[in-house]
């Protein structure tokens, strides 16, 4: 995109159930960082809304509807019933932001442990867990890092089956670069074991 050259874009935002009173106000705000949501620019950006030229689009129901839909009747709830599971030992969830003020390099440590559950009707064992990291340093905006690990253990009696998958997702100003492990496990012999490098084009990401 040329600096200073203006371009029309059309967001289309998630639908929600809200209805707003006559006289409310209603918020828009517009932010260039998204981050760890969505990967920040590889320069700083500068961008500039011209409000003349901008418009919000709500939709409005008809006033001749009435303010209060009938009720529809429902019948009994159906379902199909659960899955018998037996927890056996508690998951963990964690969300931790660290930022050390000298070096200003902050990171968004999750942990998602499922814990393990018994599938009573397979008598089956399943263990999950899963660790993130996302890091970034200030304003260099090439310091992003992406980085997830998972877990899943699979274990019937005698037997046991394991994948472990290693993630890992950085940047230069042009490309993006992933590196990635898989290894799968027999019991404790690792009897299979990938590995990806790959450098994509930013493609003005």
């Amino acid at each position: 995109m040329a600096p200073g050259e203006r371009c029309t874009v059309e967001i289309e935002l998630n639908a929600v159930a809200q209805a707003f009173p006559a006289g409310h106000r209603i918020r828009l705000s517009l932010s260039t960082s998204y981050w760890p949501l969505a990967w920040p620019p590889p320069k700083p950006v500068m961008l500039s809304v011209h409000m003349g030229h901008s418009r919000l689009g709500l939709p409005v129901r008809p006033v001749s509807e009435p303010d209060e839909l009938p009720a529809r009747p429902f019948g009994e709830p159906e379902g199909t019933p659960p899955i018998p599971v037996t927890a056996l030992t508690p998951g963990e969830q964690r969300w931790t932001v660290s930022r050390d003020l000298v070096d200003y390099h902050s990171a968004l440590d999750i942990v998602k442990n499922a814990g393990t559950v018994r599938f009573d009707d397979l008598d089956l064992e399943v263990t999950r867990d899963v660790r993130e990291r996302y890091s970034w340093i200030a304003d260099d905006f090439c310091s992003p890092v992406a980085e997830t690990e998972w877990s899943v253990t699979f274990t019937r009696g005698e037997w046991q089956a394991r994948s472990e998958t290693r993630t890992r997702v950085s940047c230069t100003d042009t490309e993006f670069v992933v590196d990635a492990r898989l290894d799968g496990y027999d019991g404790a012999r690792r009897i299979v074991s990938r590995n990806w490098h790959r450098r994509i084009p930013r493609d003005l990401v």
